[in-house]
C-alpha cells in the first residue's frame, strides 16, 4: 500500500531526486521517503500584557481597522487614525513605522522600529527594518534584521518567506531553500513560498525540474510563465515588497513573483 506526499513533502522530494510516494509504515506519516529539511526551534516566549500595554479592548479593536486601513492601501488615512488614537503602545507604533515605510519616510519608520527591537514586537521590528534596510540597497544589513526576525519568530511564515526571498537574492540558494521549504512545511500551499521556490529552481537552470515543482504545488501555467518571465531577466530581482502589520497576505502583483508585503503579528 502507498500514500500520496502532501505538496511540500512533494515539494522536498522532487528537489532531492526521490520518488514522490511515501512508502507503508507502522505509523503513517511517521517517516516520509525524503529527508527532513532541519530542526525547528520555538517562538520566543512573549508577555500578552506587555504588548497590549495601553490598550483596551475598544482600542484593540479600534488598531485592528487601521490595519485594514493600511492593508486596503491608504497609509495616509491609518497615520491620521493612529493619530486620533494618541497612544504609544508597541502595537501602535508598529503599525505607525509600517505606514511611515509607505509614504517614504524611512527615517522615521526606521527610528520606530529601533525602539520596538527590545520589546516584545522585535520580531516584527527586525522585520520591517530588515525589508526597509533591503529595499533601500543594504542587502547584507537587511539580512542581519531578516534573521533576527526569524529567531524571535521562527513559525511565522511570512518572516521566513521574506528571508528566503532575501537570500536567493543574495545567491545563496541553498539557504534560501531552506527557508521556503520550511514555510511549506509550516503552511503547506502557502502562495508566496510556492511561487519563490519555483522561481529559485529556475534562476538555478533547472526548468524541468521548476515545472515539476510548479505542478506539485498547484501553481497554475500563467502563473508558470510570469516566473519564467522573471527568472530569464537580464536585470537584477525585484527589490523586497514593503510590509503592514496584517496577518492575512495580499494577492500577487503582476510584476511580482516574490514575498509577501505583510509581517504577521504575535
Amino acid at each position: 500500500m502507498t500514500h500520496r506526499l502532501p505538496p511540500p513533502l512533494r515539494a522536498r522530494c522532487l528537489l532531492a531526486g526521490w520518488p514522490t510516494l511515501a512508502l507503508t509504515w507502522v505509523l503513517p506519516w511517521t517517516m516520509v521517503a525524503c529527508a527532513p529539511i532541519g530542526p525547528r526551534q520555538h517562538d520566543a516566549p512573549v508577555d500578552p500584557a506587555v504588548c497590549s500595554a495601553g490598550l483596551g479592548p475598544a482600542e484593540n479593536t479600534r488598531l485592528a481597522a487601521i490595519e485594514q486601513v493600511l492593508r486596503d492601501g491608504k497609509p495616509y488615512a491609518a497615520l491620521a487614525q493612529l493619530d486620533a488614537m494618541r497612544s504609544e503602545a508597541p502595537g501602535v507604533q508598529l503599525v505607525r513605522a509600517d505606514a511611515l515605510r509607505r509614504i517614504d519616510r524611512p527615517h522615521e519608520a526606521a527610528a520606530l522600529y529601533q525602539q520596538l527591537l527590545s520589546g516584545c514586537q522585535s520580531a516584527q521590528a527586525h522585520h520591517g527594518l530588515g525589508l526597509l534596510l533591503a529595499n533601500q540597497g543594504k542587502l547584507s544589513e537587511g539580512l542581519t534584521h531578516l534573521q533576527a526576525a526569524r529567531t524571535a519568530a521562527p513559525t511565522d511564515v511570512r518572516v521566513r518567506n521574506d528571508l528566503g526571498y532575501a537570500l536567493l537574492l543574495a545567491n545563496r540558494p541553498d539557504e534560501a531553500r531552506f527557508e521556503l521549504l520550511t514555510v511549506l512545511d509550516l503552511s503547506p500551499r502557502e502562495p508566496r513560498a510556492s511561487r519563490n521556490l519555483v522561481l529559485l529552481t529556475m534562476r538555478e537552470g533547472r526548468p524541468e525540474k521548476a515545472r515539476e515543482l510548479a505542478a506539485s504545488l498547484g501553481l497554475d501555467a500563467a502563473t508558470l510563465e510570469r516566473l519564467g518571465q522573471q527568472a530569464s531577466q537580464s536585470q537584477a530581482a525585484p527589490p523586497l515588497p514593503e510590509p503592514a502589520p496584517t496577518l492575512v497576505a495580499p494577492p500577487l502583483p503582476a510584476n511580482a513573483a516574490n514575498i509577501v508585503k505583510e509581517p504577521a503579528r504575535p
